[in-house]
C-alpha cells in the first residue's frame, strides 16, 4: 500500500508536468498578436516589362515577316519564303496578350504597313507604273497579305479556337479565299501570289493538277499553321494536345510528297518505259532584230510622252508618209525578210515549229496607212509561202495595228495616270497566227470560233484576251473569250495534235487558261516582258501546264524563253539578255545600236500528247469553297 501510494504520487507531478508546456503552448498561440503585413507586390512593372517583352517579340516577328515578303517578290522569289511568311505573322497574333499596347488591329497595321513597303522595294521595276501608283499599289498588296491573319485571329477568338483541326484550318481557308478573291480583281491577276514561289518543287507543284494554284496555298498555309501550334504547345510543356496536330501534319506531308512523286513516276514521258512510243515535235524559237524598237516607237505613239518623254512618231509626223513613219516602215520590211530567213534556217535544222514572240511583227492598216508593202494581207501571204516552200509550221506573234483610229472611250483612271484627257490615237489587235505548210479547210479552221480565216494557210488565230493593264489595255482591242484548239497535223501524216495558243498576260489568269484543260495537248505562248519581270513570268507556265496537262513552249522577247512538259519538267530554258556558251556575243543592252540583241536559237522537244487533269473538271472548286466557308464564319 504505502509502495504504491508512492509510485501514484510519484507519476502525479510527471503528468502535470507533460501536460503544462502544452496547456501553455496554446494559450500562447491563442493570445499571440497577428503577423505583420506582406508588403505590396508593384504589379505595374510586372505588367510594364511583360508588355515590354512581347511588344519587343511581336516586332521581331513583324519585321521577320516583311523580309519574308521581299523574298516571296520579285524576279527570283525563295520557295521557303511564303513558310518564314506565315510562321512569323502568326507567331506575331499568338504573342497578342489582354491590355497590351499592340491589339490585334496595330498588329494588323503594321503588318500591312510593313508587307507594303517591302513589297514596293522588290516590285517597282516589275509593275509598268510611275509615281504615286506605286506606293498605293503595294499598299494594297500589303493588305492583301495581312487580311487572312487577321481574320484567323478575329474568327478564333469569336468561336474561342486555340487548338485542334478547326483551329489549324482557320489560316488556309483565309488565305486561300483572300488570295483568290484578290487575283480575280488585281489589274494584274494572278501575278506576285504566293503559291509561284513553290517553283521547282515539282511535288508540291503536282498539286496544281488537282486544285489549281489555290490548292498549293491552301497547303502551305496548313503547314505553317501547324508548325506554329506544335512549337507552340511544346514550349509551355503542354504537348499532349499538340500530338494530333503533329500526326496530321506529318500525314498530308507524306500525302503531298506520295501523290506528287508518284505522278512524275507514272506519268512521265521522258525516261518511262512508255517513252519510245511517245512521239515528240521540235519547236524553235527565234528573234527579229528589229521588234524592240518599233515596239518603243509604237508605244509612244499610243501612250505620248509619258512614256519615257520622248516624242512619238504621230508627234513629229502629220501623215504616214513622214520620216518617223517611214523609219518604222523599213524596220519591219527588214524583219519581214529576216524571219522568212531563219525560218529556212531552222527547218533545215528538223524543227517542225519556227515561232516569234508576242508582237515580234507588226502590220498597219486603216484610215491614213498608205503603204501596201506593211499590210496584213501582205505578211500573211509572204508567210504562209515560207512555210510552204520549207515545209515547216510557222507561228509568230503580229500586232495589227490602227495608228490614225482615235481611242476616245478611255476610262478617268487611264486619262489622269497617261494625262490622255484629249483621248489616245492607235487601236492594235494582238494576235498569235499559226500557218500550215498546207492549205486547211475552213471548216478545220473552225470560222465561228475563231473568226474569218485570214489566210487559207492559217490554222489557229487567237486574239490576246488579257492586255496589260495601262500600257496596252487602252489601245488592245477585244480578244478570245473562249480560247480556239486546233487538230493540226504537223507531220503530215493525219495524226493531228490538239493544239492551241494564249498570249504573254494570259498566263496570269488561270481562269481562262483553266479551260484547255480538257481539250487541249499542246500551248504555243508567245510573250513579251521586260527585265523586271525576269525570270519570275516564264516560271508561271510550269503551273499552267500542270493545272491544264498541257506541254507549252513560252517563246519569250525581252525575257527568258522557256519549254516545260504536262509535269512541270523543264525541257529548254534560255535568257534573252544572258550570254550563251554558243554565242559569244549573245549578252546584249535593249535598244543600245552598239550592242542590238541577237539571242540564240532555243529549241524543245515536246510530246505530242498531254494528260487530263482533275482541276480540268473541277476548275476553281477549292478556291471558291474556301470563299464560302470564309463568309459563313465571318458573316454568321
Amino acid at each position: 500500500m504505502p509502495a504504491t501510494t508512492r509510485r501514484s504520487t510519484r507519476s502525479t507531478p510527471a503528468r502535470s508536468r507533460s501536460r503544462s508546456p502544452a496547456k501553455k503552448t496554446k494559450k500562447e498561440t491563442v493570445t499571440s498578436s497577428p503577423p505583420p503585413p506582406t508588403p505590396p507586390v508593384e504589379t505595374t512593372n510586372t505588367n510594364t516589362n511583360t508588355n515590354t517583352n512581347t511588344n519587343t517579340d511581336i516586332y521581331l516577328h513583324l519585321t521577320l515577316a516583311a523580309v519574308a515578303v521581299g523574298m516571296t517578290q520579285g524576279g527570283t522569289p525563295v520557295s521557303v519564303a511564303p513558310f518564314i511568311f506565315n510562321y512569323s505573322l502568326l507567331n506575331a497574333y499568338q504573342k497578342i496578350i489582354p491590355h497590351t499596347t499592340l491589339t490585334p488591329k496595330k498588329v494588323y497595321g503594321l503588318s500591312s504597313f510593313l508587307a507594303g513597303c517591302a513589297a514596293a522595294a522588290v516590285m517597282a521595276d516589275s509593275l509598268p507604273l510611275k509615281g504615286p501608283a506605286v506606293p498605293l499599289l503595294c499598299g494594297y498588296i500589303g493588305l492583301m497579305l495581312s487580311t487572312p491573319f487577321y481574320l484567323s485571329h478575329i474568327t478564333a477568338t469569336k468561336l474561342e479556337l486555340k487548338s485542334g483541326l478547326a483551329f489549324e484550318l482557320l489560316l488556309p481557308i483565309f488565305s486561300t479565299a483572300v488570295e483568290y478573291c484578290h487575283s480575280r480583281i488585281f489589274p494584274y491577276g494572278s501575278y506576285g501570289i504566293l503559291p509561284y514561289c513553290q517553283y521547282g518543287n515539282l511535288p508540291v507543284m503536282q498539286l496544281a493538277s488537282i486544285g489549281g494554284v489555290w490548292l498549293i496555298e491552301f497547303f502551305v498555309s496548313y503547314v505553317s499553321s501547324c508548325v506554329v501550334i506544335v512549337m507552340k504547345e511544346n514550349s509551355t510543356a503542354s504537348s499532349t494536345s499538340s500530338k494530333g496536330t503533329l500526326r496530321r501534319l506529318v500525314f498530308v506531308l507524306a500525302a503531298v510528297y506520295a501523290y506528287g512523286g508518284m505522278r512524275l513516276r507514272f506519268l512521265s514521258w521522258e525516261g518511262a518505259p512508255n517513252a519510245v512510243s511517245t512521239r515528240v515535235m521540235k519547236i524553235a524559237g527565234v528573234w527579229v532584230p528589229n521588234t524592240m524598237v518599233i515596239r518603243e516607237e509604237l508605244l509612244r505613239h499610243h501612250l505620248g510622252h509619258i512614256m519615257d518623254g520622248k516624242p512619238g512618231p504621230g508627234e513629229t509626223d502629220s501623215d504616214f508618209e513622214g520620216p518617223a513613219w517611214q523609219a518604222i516602215v523599213e524596220k519591219s520590211l527588214a524583219d519581214y525578210d529576216s524571219f522568212v530567213s531563219r525560218i529556212s534556217t531552222e527547218a533545215a535544222a528538223g524543227a517542225n515549229v519556227v515561232m516569234l514572240p508576242e508582237l515580234a511583227l507588226t502590220t498597219f492598216q486603216g484610215p491614213g496607212v498608205t503603204d501596201e508593202r506593211v499590210s496584213t494581207e501582205a505578211l500573211l501571204a509572204k508567210l504562209a509561202q515560207a512555210a510552204t516552200d520549207n515545209n515547216v509550221f510557222v507561228g509568230t506573234g503580229i500586232g495589227y495595228n490602227e495608228p490614225f483610229k482615235r481611242v476616245d472611250n478611255l476610262s478617268k483612271f487611264t486619262e489622269t495616270v497617261l494625262e490622255k484627257e484629249n483621248g489616245m490615237m492607235g487601236y492594235e489587235s494582238n494576235r498569235f497566227l499559226l500557218f500550215s505548210p498546207r492549205p486547211v479547210s475552213k471548216d478545220v479552221f473552225d470560222e465561228v470560233l475563231n473568226g474569218a480565216q485570214s489566210h487559207p494557210n492559217v490554222a489557229l488565230d487567237y486574239r490576246k484576251q488579257n492586255p496589260v493593264p495601262i500600257i496596252e489595255g487602252p489601245f488592245a482591242l477585244p480578244g478570245n473569250s473562249t480560247i480556239p484548239v486546233a487538230d493540226v497535223d504537223f507531220f503530215g501524216d493525219g495524226e493531228t495534235v490538239k493544239t492551241a495558243s494564249v498570249i504573254c498576260f494570259d498566263m496570269e489568269h488561270p481562269w481562262h487558261t483553266q479551260q484547255l484543260g480538257k481539250t487541249s495537248s499542246i500551248i504555243l505562248n508567245p510573250s513579251y516582258d521586260w527585265p523586271g519581270l525576269n525570270p519570275y513570268h516564264a516560271r508561271i507556265v510550269a503551273f499552267r501546264a500542270i493545272e491544264t496537262g498541257t506541254s507549252v513552249f513560252h517563246h519569250c522577247l525581252a525575257g527568258t524563253t522557256i519549254a516545260v512538259d504536262y509535269l512541270g519538267n523543264v525541257q529548254a530554258t534560255g535568257d534573252y539578255f544572258s550570254k550563251n556558251g554558243n554565242y559569244g556575243q549573245a549578252s546584249c543592252v535593249p535598244l543600245d545600236p552598239d550592242t542590238i540583241c541577237n539571242a540564240p536559237v532555243h529549241s524543245a522537244q515536246l510530246p505530242l500528247r498531254g494528260v487530263r487533269t482533275v482541276y480540268g473538271y473541277v476548275n476553281d472548286a477549292v478556291a471558291w469553297g474556301s470563299v464560302v466557308v470564309a463568309l459563313r464564319m465571318l458573316l454568321f
